[in-house]
């Protein structure tokens, strides 16, 4: 892994509470990271950090103790974790995948997307030419749109831990006789400046699970989005369930 220095951590906003980090860390992630370590500066550790965003995803590298800094330490490991990565790492698990080419890590848990890609279409819905709408049949439509809320799980609130589903943004999905699928869905603030590029990654999103050709995004704002509208888990996790 390259040392180089890591991002400056922005403010935890006020309303997310800090809560302690249970981060586990497999045997083939520990031994190769203790290899890695191997060498180093005394006193040196892991750093682990995530870049925010729709789709947010863990970055690591050997680095050196800071005083803004929340270590942890994990089978002998000493993890460097920042404020703002700590409810996206809550539960994470730290893996060393060598199924791939080339072998490398990843940081999965239930604040981060999924690493496996958003299931992919079936051949009965297979993507379009451009500029000609797929009409599925009304018996597949409740499947087909039972893909696309698992790959919208893989979409995240640019400033919250979770993902659209579980924060209850998708009000809902509309057809239109020509086969063109209409998502409902909100915001947590209407004054999120990010409302267009939000817009598009679920379009895209939609598209990719459901093999649609037609797939727009309605932004409403009736009924108005509050907690009870989240998931059981997304409650529980931010302390109103």
């Amino acid at each position: 892994m390259p040392e180089r220095r890591a991002p400056e951590a922005a403010g935890t906003p006020a309303d997310v509470r800090t809560e302690t980090v249970r981060l586990r860390v497999t045997p083939e992630a520990r031994n190769a990271l203790a290899a890695a370590l191997g060498g180093r500066a005394e006193g040196s550790g892991v750093r682990i950090w995530v870049e925010r965003g729709m789709r947010p995803h863990a970055q690591m590298m050997i680095d050196r103790p800071s005083h803004r800094d929340r270590p942890l330490e994990v089978d002998g490991l000493l993890l460097l974790l920042d404020e703002s990565s700590l409810r996206f790492l809550r539960d994470a698990e730290v893996r060393y995948r060598t199924d791939q080419d080339p072998p490398g890590f990843e940081v999965v848990g239930p604040f981060l997307p999924s690493a496996t890609a958003p299931p992919a279409a079936t051949e009965s819905a297979a993507p379009t030419p451009p500029g000609v709408a797929s009409v599925a049949p009304s018996a597949d439509r409740v499947a087909v749109e039972a893909r696309i809320r698992d790959a919208l799980k893989n979409v995240y609130d640019p400033e919250i831990p979770l993902n659209v589903v579980d924060l209850g943004l998708i009000y809902g999905m509309e057809w239109r006789e020509s086969g063109e699928l209409t998502i409902r869905m909100t915001l947590t603030s209407p004054g999120c400046p990010a409302v267009e590029a939000f817009s598009e990654e679920v379009v895209r999103t939609a598209r990719a699970a459901s093999g649609l050709a037609s797939v727009k995004v309605e932004i409403v704002w009736e009924p108005p989005w509050g907690p009870d509208r989240m998931s059981d888990f997304a409650r529980r996790q931010f302390g109103y369930a």
